[in-house]
């Protein structure tokens, strides 16, 4: 992700940035206050202190209190999340303190920081910071988000830097840069709004089984979250009996009381309280058009061994392996579908063969696997989270798009 100096996606804010703040400061150095009126402050504060859960990684958080808010005097200063002596991460603090916060950072270091996992410093951050997810956020939106860091108190809490293994950071050094993928947040399509906002909220991060033995299926949960000693599995929420079948008025209830505070403090409802009805509307209804899983999960029962994630959870002895139920494809379209598809962006590549009268997939190289068809375009291949969409052109696939709120690109290479 180390790239030379880019301003794509930038320039916009760049502009913005420059015509507030008028020019170079007194000693000569850029400029790094964004001007902010009262409707971008409070659209920020909507972003960093709801949607983004800013404050709630980079703050230290009242676990006495339900849901865990961030200490209140301390929100934003920042903490150390985990040092074993090796591995150090922290989350730096935000607030525009000079010495240990941003206050000395310009507009540019906060933006690429956000959006582009590039630290003020050069350095590559670790991808716990969700810049994967915020590279979704709006130039406007950005724009205030910065706007709001600036206006903050500045609380002073030094910190030490995060430190990640050598060969760790230098594969992140490798990656390449990320690609900036602004979404739609004022569409009139309910759905595609909550697309978005699932994409920034990073929902799928926590509520797929990425870190599990087996990968269950997308926002089914079962995704083991650790954090200040204290430990949960994610909750399915699919729209099955299982996970989230309620409609939207009883998805508003819970998030906005945490299920009457009986959600784990993990799961940041402290922060997603404060998104809007017309939000929380839009994510219940981009989360209903997920295909429904079986896969009961409960952190409050005795653990059992769940055959969806392969992992001891509440509930777990309640669950079957998953499996779609599927169709049988005629086999004179075989050709159409038999290819190489690559990613660019993530350096993976999808192969369709056919053995003994079947379709087989490989996933760079891995052994070939028995796909399942759910549909003439939509596939599932045994230890993927994500099923996989065909996208025809002249009766041949061109691409594949894997079925996630920010989908990855497979494009098919002769």
């Amino acid at each position: 992700m180390i790239e030379s100096t880019r301003r794509t996606g930038l320039l916009i804010i760049a502009l913005a940035i420059l015509a507030a703040a008028g020019c170079d400061s007194e000693d000569g150095q850029p400029a790094n206050t964004v001007a902010g009126d009262d409707a971008s402050i409070d659209r920020s504060r909507y972003l960093v202190e709801g949607l983004l859960q800013c404050f709630i990684c980079h703050s230290e958080r009242d676990w006495e209190t339900p849901g865990g808010p961030p200490v209140e005097a301390r929100a934003g200063a920042g903490r150390v999340r985990s040092d074993d002596g090796q591995y150090r991460l922290v989350a730096p603090n935000l607030t525009p303190d000079a010495e240990t916060g941003t206050g000395n950072w310009t507009d540019d270091q906060l933006a690429r920081a956000i959006r582009e996992g590039m630290g003020h410093n050069g350095r590559v951050l670790s991808p716990r910071m969700w810049y994967r997810s915020f590279r979704h956020l709006p130039d406007d939106d950005l724009q205030a988000v910065i706007a709001y860091l600036r206006s903050i108190d500045p609380v002073y809490n030094p910190l030490p830097t995060t430190v990640l293994p050598p060969d760790y950071q230098a594969e992140l050094n490798n990656r390449g840069p990320v690609e900036l993928k602004p979404v739609n947040l004022t569409s009139a399509d309910l759905v595609e709004v909550g697309r978005g906002l699932v994409a920034l909220a990073d929902c799928e991060g926590c509520h797929t089984a990425w870190d599990a033995p087996e990968n269950g299926p997308l926002l089914a949960g079962g995704n083991p979250i650790e954090r200040d000693g204290r430990r949960a599995f994610s909750t399915n929420i699919t729209p099955d009996a299982s996970g989230m079948p309620y409609d939207a008025a009883t998805f508003i209830e819970v998030i906005r009381t945490g299920k009457q505070s009986g959600l784990h403090p993990l799961m940041p409802w402290i922060a997603f309280r404060n998104l809007s009805d017309r939000d929380l509307r839009a994510i219940h209804a981009y989360l209903q058009t997920m295909p429904p899983v079986a896969h009961f999960i409960n952190n409050h029962a005795e653990p059992g061994y769940c055959a969806v994630c392969g992992q001891m959870h509440g509930l777990g002895e309640m669950n079957s392996a998953w499996q779609p139920a599927g169709i049988v494809l005629d086999a004179d379209t075989y050709d159409s579908y038999v290819g190489t598809y690559y990613s660019e962006e993530y350096d993976f590549r999808f192969e369709i063969t056919v053995a003994d009268g079947r379709l087989m997939a490989r996933i760079d190289d891995d052994d070939q696997v028995v796909m399942t068809f759910v549909s003439q375009t939509r596939v599932v291949v045994p230890g993927e989270a994500t099923a996989l969409d065909f996208v025809f052109v002249d009766g041949r696939v061109a691409r594949l798009l894997t079925v996630e709120s920010s989908p990855v690109v497979l494009e098919r290479i002769e």
